[in-house]
């Protein structure tokens, strides 16, 4: 995918946020251990704030373009997921 705002590559992967926000490259398994040293050693991309996650959570893809540090996070198929959960109407 090319990045909408300057055209360049965007690598492919999935977005985490557990202790750490980051971009986690496709084929790439996420760590049992959590520490930054290991995160580095699979090529993620740390992004900030930190906050925290479920390790068994579906994680939606993200596109990270490392010209101009923007990312592009998709969530549609997690809310589709959640709609058809019979959510609608519900307060």
């Amino acid at each position: 995918m090319n990045c909408p705002y300057c055209g360049g590559s965007m690598l492919e992967g999935t977005f985490h946020d557990r202790g750490d926000s980051y971009i986690l490259p496709a084929g790439e398994v996420p760590p049992k251990l959590w520490t930054k040293a290991v995160l580095k050693k699979k090529h993620a991309i740390l992004l900030p704030p930190e906050s925290f996650g479920a390790v068994w959570a579906q994680r939606p893809s993200a596109f990270w373009c490392e010209i101009c540090k923007k990312m592009l996070v998709d969530y549609g198929e997690l809310m589709s997921q959640v709609e058809g959960q019979g959510t609608e109407g519900k307060e």
